[in-house]
């Protein structure tokens, strides 16, 4: 006698491999600074993370105002391009919502792995004294970072900025990736994304 719940497993399994499969994720380097970039295609969601370098983020966070020991902890935090698009080009194409809160950085420990989140422009504002930094600073480090909430429209629309993953400079992780398309919550993952050296 065929067991019900081993097929509904089973299935559901086979699903859960296939959807993971059609997420395509691309490596590429840049030939004039050797920086990586990765970009994910799955859905109607395309998104790119990118290395920045320490210094190119010290220099412009410094040039705005921020005081060099702050301008050096953020730096130093992994923090990347992240560019995202709905490429939806059908009639009846969804919105695509992005919530940085819902992505998870899972790291690769030598006891056990480590799940945490992004760290939000909220978390960084939150950590500053008021008289820390000027408040056209502050301005310019969250018009720079990429939105902690936002909804792409089919048809191309797009938007970017920094992102902080929160951890030190070559740490190497993994990144879940969650989306809604419409009411539909879906997510993938970027594997083995490096974080820029410190050189």
């Amino acid at each position: 006698m065929i067991n019900l719940k081993k097929i509904i497993r089973l299935s559901f399994l086979l699903l859960s491999f296939s959807c993971s499969l059609s997420a395509e994720v691309k490596l590429a380097t840049n030939p004039n600074n050797q920086l990586q970039g990765w970009t994910l295609t799955e859905s109607n969601l395309e998104l790119k993370v990118a290395q920045i370098l320490p210094d190119q983020n010290r220099a412009f966070l410094m040039a705005r105002g921020f005081p060099k020991e702050i301008a050096n902890d953020i730096a130093k935090s992994c923090v990347m391009q992240t560019v995202a698009k709905n490429v939806a080009d059908t009639k009846n194409a969804k919105a695509i919502t992005i919530k940085l809160k819902d992505w998870q950085i899972k790291i690769d420990g030598e006891q056990n792995e480590k799940i945490k989140g992004v760290k939000l422009k909220e978390i960084w504002d939150s950590e500053w004294k008021s008289d820390d930094i000027a408040t056209a600073a502050r301005i310019a480090f969250r018009w720079a970072t990429f939105p902690t909430e936002q909804t792409f429209e089919p048809h191309g629309d797009y938007n970017w900025g920094i992102t902080s993953f929160g951890l030190p400079p070559s740490s190497i992780f993994d990144l879940n990736v969650v989306w809604y398309e419409g009411e539909n919550k879906k997510s993938a993952w970027i594997h083995n994304i490096m974080c820029a050296e410190d050189k």
